[in-house]
């Protein structure tokens, strides 16, 4: 609920506090007469009727006294309905106040609450305000019944209250005993007043007269109308409802096979009354009752009644309830009494066996091989748990012997009997017996088949098979059925029908998308007829996978496809067709479309040298897949021409080949010469042996042989140096010492005739004989003695070797000398900032014919380092 309504508490409060504050005797009077006398609300909201039928239009009326607003101030009167605010409303202005009317056309709320603002130029403030309800007007009650209950002495009656009237109904229960033969109401008895939401009320033992008769009906009334029932009239006694029977025992007969007494108490308070007693019954795989009721009626004063019924299964759990009553027209049926369970007892099996057999007559011992299978007994036929099956023969001698071929739990039985035998029997057995023998003739498959088989599904797990039937006697069908696999399954299906059928449903074992194996085998009199057989699906749809596609050959305007098989499993269906697509690089689509059997395709006017993309769809009736897509590159020659070309190739190097043979054989020599020059072994070398007193002869000339060493030296770079002792004056910092005399770096180099030629003639500048030369030290660093510039062998780049002074501790200059090292070695250039003069190595005597390096080249006796236009022609050379 929302809060109370707001009466303008503003003014009020502060005209109260501005008395209070005066203190003024005349206003304190009136302030208390006002009070004795009731103060008036400064604004009242009226409804025509504060409730009304939904739908209904309703009419509000809101007045404000001018007394409670600011008469300075333009007021406007607003409608609410709950938080919702209503269109405006014209407004009247009277000498007392402000008044206006507001009307909903259709009020579809059971409940609403509709307030009244005045607003000005601040908030609006909340005047009043009146709760709306909507209903129905009550219903008529229907239905009314009464019982009277013999253990609690009492009359209970209920009904059907209708709709409901979402306002406040109340509900009566009135009686009047009647006397006359016109209805007159003569005597009215207490009316019973049920609770609130209850359809029903108890009216006890003490206001009622048992056997006398009464009429009863129910009054509704609410704010919107009234309404009562139809009357109902009877006596107590005639509507009693006994309480509900429990079972005692049951008992199974002796000599009724399948039959039981059912045994009931008969209550205490309904002991000398006549009853008619009902019971009910089902097993636990059932889901309907089965009704069975008593013969007569019992006779007062026994004290439980019997119910006999037959027809039950052995070994059977069932469910039992028995309900009672007076007796039929007078009265009512007691509930239901509680649920009492009994297992019947096991008995022998009394049916025959369903059996079909296989022959096999490939043994070699004069045996056949039997296979039997037979399905399982129906439940009201086993009578109990079967232990097993027995297949046995009988021989028809002197004696009828039995013998045992199989005792099994299986349902199946694999047996060699005696090519002579015949017939074989098979019977079950559990613990109260077993079941009469089913006499198997083992027929050979030698009849005629039937014309014709058809096969369609029913739904997603059963087909139905239709046949035709031959002209001659069928005692029976059997149907075999097997889901195709390419892996090895033993699980066969089968089932018989008779004779005069010619169609069956198959369910077991049956699933969607999967390919079925039926085989139909009519059996006559004296043979088994041969077997139609059928595939089938209950249900298509596309494949799980495509095939693989592969190149199988390609050519300039040809390409051979093939592709794999589905496997059955994932085939889903038929295969209808296959449909290949190929697209050239330009996107130009071309497809065709082949039988379900093809595995291979040729497509044909292609364009050669071109790259084409083919993907293979697989259709079935359910739908279609798509494979993967295949790239092929066409070839620029057929294979013809690549044929032709490799051929004449082959003849073409063949015939280079054998011209190369003939000219390496005529000019091997030349050849050799020219392609694979000798290259001297330094280490087998006899220049080694060379005297240096050979050497200063002067100019020696080499022969010039096939045999020589081709390498041309171009250019030599010596480095020499001379130590002359000098009177000259010692520099500043110097410790004394002689003159250390330098000479120049001499270059040689060759012109294009000595080239050519291959004759080198360098001038070798000998040290002069009193000349003295500086003792070098051996260390362990290397120096440059010489550079070797030769002639690169046909074009190519030929590193400058570096020949060095080696790091051995044997002098290679003198003995008194060791190798300078690296950053000592400065002085070499004349003109460097680092040279210097003076030194203090040691003056040695050096020869540089010493050089086993040097002993290849071409030695002129002239001294160029004598002739001073010779060097600087040679330097002018060499730059």
């Amino acid at each position: 609920m929302e809060d109370a309504p707001n009466y303008a508490e503003g003014p009020w409060k502060s005209r109260t506090m501005a008395l209070f504050k005066t203190r003024d005797v005349m206003l304190g009077t009136l302030l208390l007469f006002l009070l004795l006398k009731g103060v008036q609300p400064c604004a009242q909201v009226s409804l025509e009727s504060p409730i009304v039928p939904v739908g209904s239009p309703v009419t509000a009326t809101c007045t404000v006294r001018n007394s409670c607003i600011d008469l300075e101030e333009e007021i406007q009167i607003l409608w609410k309905l709950d938080e919702e605010y209503l269109p405006e409303t014209e407004q009247n202005n009277s000498s007392w106040g402000i008044g206006s009317r507001v009307t909903l056309h259709s009020f579809n709320r059971t409940r609403g609450m509709l307030s009244c603002y005045a607003a000005g130029t601040g908030i609006p403030q909340l005047m009043d305000r009146v709760e709306i309800r909507t209903g129905y007007p009550p219903s008529k009650p229907s239905n009314l019944s009464c019982f009277m209950n013999l253990t609690e002495e009492s009359l209970t009656c209920t009904w059907d209250p209708g709709p409901e009237t979402y306002i406040e109904t109340n509900v009566t229960l009135e009686r009047y005993r009647s006397r006359d033969r016109d209805g007159a109401f003569l005597d009215k008895k207490a009316e019973c007043t049920p609770l609130k939401g209850q359809n029903h009320c108890t009216i006890p033992r003490k206001h009622l007269n048992l056997y006398q008769k009464e009429d009863i009906w129910v009054t509704a009334e609410n704010a919107l109308g009234k309404t009562q029932s139809d009357k109902l009239c009877l006596a107590p006694m005639d509507a009693v409802k006994l309480d509900p029977p429990t079972v005692d025992t049951i008992k199974s007969s002796t000599l009724d096979a399948g039959c039981l007494n059912v045994q009931c108490k008969k209550s205490k308070e309904a002991m000398w009354m006549n009853q008619l007693y009902e019971m009910r019954y089902k097993s636990e795989e059932d889901d309907k009752w089965s009704m069975v009721s008593s013969n007569h009626t019992p006779d007062a004063g026994n004290y439980s009644v019997q119910i006999k019924d037959c027809g039950f299964l052995a070994a059977t759990v069932y469910h039992f309830q028995v309900r009672r009553i007076r007796q039929i027209g007078v009265g009512h049926w007691s509930n239901w009494g509680p649920v009492y369970s009994f297992f019947t007892p096991e008995r022998a099996p009394a049916g025959k066996l369903d059996v079909w057999w296989k022959l096999d007559h490939t043994r070699s011992d004069k045996k056949t091989n039997v296979k039997l299978m037979w399905k399982p007994m129906r439940k009201k036929d086993a009578n109990g748990e079967i232990l097993g099956y027995l297949v046995f023969l009988i021989n028809e001698g002197g004696e009828d012997e039995i013998v045992v071929l199989c005792n099994t739990t299986k349902l199946a039985c694999d047996v060699p009997v005696p090519s002579e035998v015949t017939k074989v029997y098979i019977k079950a057995y559990n613990v109260a017996g077993e079941s009469p023998a089913r006499e198997v003739v083992l027929l050979d498959i030698q009849g005629s088949p039937l014309s014709s088989i058809r096969a369609f599904p029913k739904n997603d797990h059963s087909l139905c098979v239709e046949w035709e039937a031959p002209k001659a006697s069928v005692t029976r069908y059997v149907l075999e059925w097997y889901r195709v696999s390419e892996q090895e399954d033993d699980s066969t299906s089968w089932k018989t029908e008779v004779g005069t059928l010619t169609n069956s449903v198959l369910k077991e074992n049956i699933e969607p998308y999967q390919l079925f194996h039926v085989s139909l085998y009519p059996i006559y009199e004296d043979a088994v007829g041969r077997p139609q057989h059928i595939e089938a699906y209950t249900k298509q749809k596309a494949p799980s996978v495509s095939p693989k596609l592969h190149l199988k050959s390609i050519g300039r305007s040809e390409a051979e496809i093939e592709w794999t098989t589905i496997p059955i499993e994932k085939q889903n269906g038929f295969i209808t067709n296959h449909t290949i697509f190929w697209k050239n690089s330009r996107g130009c689509l071309s497809y065709a479309v082949v039988g379900a059997s093809s595995r291979n395709f040729l497509l044909k006017n292609l364009e050669a040298s071109s790259v084409y993309k083919v993907h293979l769809k697989s259709s079935t009736a359910g739908g279609s897949i798509n494979g993967t897509i295949l790239t092929i590159h066409t070839t620029i020659l057929t294979d013809m021409e690549i044929l032709m070309f490799l051929l004449a190739l082959s003849m073409l190097l063949a015939l280079i080949i054998s011209f190369v043979l003939v000219v390496y054989f005529k000019k091997h020599l030349r050849m050799k010469k020219r392609l694979w020059p000798s290259v001297p072994d330094p280490a087998n070398s006899s220049l080694g042996e060379w005297m240096p007193t050979k050497l200063q002869e002067g100019n020696i000339q080499f022969p010039v042989t096939p045999e020589s060493n081709p390498i041309i030296t171009s250019n030599i770079t010596i480095l020499e140096r001379e130590m002359v002792k000098k009177s000259a004056p010692a520099r500043k910092g110097d410790t004394g010492g002689g003159d250390l005399k330098i000479f120049p770096t001499s270059s040689f180099q060759l012109n294009d005739n000595d080239r050519r030629n291959r004759s080198i003639s360098p001038s070798v500048t000998h040290m002069r004989e009193n000349a003295q030369l500086p003792s070098y030290v051996n260390t362990s660093s290397t120096v440059q003695y010489a550079k070797i510039i030769v002639d690169p062998y046909r074009g190519q780049k030929v590193p400058v070797p570096l020949y060095l002074r080696s790091d051995s501790t044997q002098p290679l200059l003198c003995d008194m000398s060791p190798s300078p090292k690296a950053y000592e070695n400065l002085w070499f250039l004349e003109g460097s900032p680092y040279f210097r003069e003076d030194t203090d190595f040691q003056e040695c005597e050096v020869s540089l014919m010493d050089f086993p390096l040097l002993q290849e080249l071409k030695i002129q006796g002239t001294e160029a380092f004598s002739n001073s236009h010779n060097f600087n022609t040679l330097k002018h050379n060499r730059n």
